[in-house]
């Protein structure tokens, strides 16, 4: 058949040609494994913290966390950024004084919600504080939740329903010391319920996850369960917040759970602190914790050799591996801001830290559409000045093999030239037939 009808046949090979050489697919590369990527940009609009950062439907990202308050204390920023770094707008948002955002989404129609905490306005506390705006960062509404003492949320996520799910902790209601807290809001943000889980202890909840079933999934710390220590807790609940199932992981020691993620295979990886003993006694290290989708533990990891350190954040990559980012204790005593790429047994491929004065660390890690890795954090300040906003992108690790370009570069050549080859010969055919028919006329 193919031979009968060669045009047909180059016509559907040339894309496969072209796609192992990389001309239609250009980002998808072999990775350079072993070899930590370069800081490709960095972006540090003044003193604070940046604590997440999330990217754009167009390429570029938007970052939240708190900036330095012109009025003393600190007000909660969102900063937009084109996919190279450079500040398209920036916008800050004061709540009662003494805010900050720990996590921004983009909302699906546009615009972007943000969540952390703000001073109470009924004493020196904090309450849940709540931002939706814009697409241009202006606001639409703010809204604030709690009671008389301490509460936060650490994690949003926009809901099937346009509405959004918001998990951190609570001092004011529940249980014990800390519970996690739960807040189910409308598209308005209306909140239409509130949950807090745990027991007497300290349990606060750092991530959430929206399941297939309408359910959520939290992850965070709990010293109620397990082994009385902080432990890391993983709580499953149904879409009105009802308990299905609750898990935790770790040993003697305390153990923390700071970000949730999906992994490749509908299980999920939690990352986090776990304390370890060693020749000079105890030191917390970065922990990455692998679970399946019953929360039954798959495997765990600890990095960092004998640095104290932390993972914050957890993604899946591209290649079914992992990025990590936290902070890593240095030899001057500091800590520098920490990444490490893993593969999907959560082995490293390759480990960075960014050194700088003081207490250094990443707070946030997404792979960009590129191939590279962008981090949010904050930059230390010689002689404990505080501390300074930071966001950087890592390059992307991919390399381009060689000898395969060559090889399916010469083929799609072949390919494009019998192309060229078929078209002339059928055209000459059609000539000759058209010169027959005109002759029998």
């Amino acid at each position: 058949m193919f031979m009968r009808r060669p045009f047909l046949f180059f016509l559907l090979l040339l894309p496969f040609c072209l796609a192992a050489a990389g001309l239609i697919f250009p980002g998808q590369v072999k990775a350079a494994p072993g070899r930590a990527p370069a800081v490709e940009w960095t972006f540090s609009p003044g003193k604070g913290e940046a604590r997440c950062v999330a990217q754009t439907g167009d390429g570029g990202y938007v970052c939240t966390g708190w900036i330095e308050s012109r009025e003393g204390g600190s007000d909660v920023f969102l900063a937009r950024m084109d996919r190279k770094g450079n500040r398209l707008w920036q916008k800050v948002f004061k709540g009662n004084g003494y805010s900050c955002g720990y996590c921004v989404q983009e909302v699906r129609g546009g615009g972007f919600i943000i969540v952390g905490d703000t001073k109470s306005k009924n004493g020196y506390d904090h309450d849940v504080y709540v931002v939706r705006t814009d697409e241009k960062g202006e606001p639409l509404w703010e809204r604030n939740f709690g009671g008389r003492y301490c509460d936060y949320a650490w994690s949003v996520q926009q809901t099937k329903d346009g509405g959004f799910i918001l998990a951190g902790g609570t001092e004011s209601f529940g249980a014990g010391i800390y519970d996690i807290y739960l807040i189910k809001l409308d598209s308005s943000g209306k909140k239409l319920w509130e949950k807090t889980y745990g027991g007497k202890g300290s349990d606060c909840g750092y991530a959430v996850l929206e399941m297939g079933d309408g359910g959520y999934l939290i992850a965070g710390n709990a010293e109620s369960f397990g082994n009385g220590n902080p432990d890391v807790y993983l709580l499953r609940t149904d879409g009105n917040g009802q308990v299905i199932w609750q898990k935790t992981y770790g040993g003697k020691g305390s153990d923390y759970g700071w970000s949730l993620a999906p992994s490749r295979d509908g299980g999920y990886v939690i990352a986090g602190e776990k304390e370890i003993t060693g020749g000079q006694g105890g030191i917390l290290a970065p922990y990455l914790v692998r679970v399946d989708p019953d929360g039954n533990l798959l495997w765990e990891k600890t990095y960092g050799g004998q640095n104290a350190g932390s993972a914050y954040a957890v993604r899946k990559t591209g290649d079914g591996g992992y990025i990590l980012a936290g902070k890593k204790e240095s030899a001057g005593g500091g800590y520098d801001t920490w990444v490490v790429k893993t593969d999907k047994n959560g082995d490293p491929v390759w480990e960075k830290t960014i050194a700088g004065a003081g207490c250094n660390s990443g707070y946030s890690i997404l792979q960009s559409k590129d191939g590279g890795y962008v981090v949010a954090g904050r930059k230390g300040m010689e002689k404990g000045a505080g501390s300074e906003i930071l966001l950087l992108k890592l390059e992307g690790t991919g390399t381009l093999n060689t000898p395969l370009l060559l090889f399916t570069g010469a083929g799609a050549a072949i390919a494009g030239l019998a192309l060229i080859f078929t078209l002339k010969r059928r055209g000459a055919k059609q000539g000759i037939k058209n010169l027959q028919g005109q002759q029998e006329l």
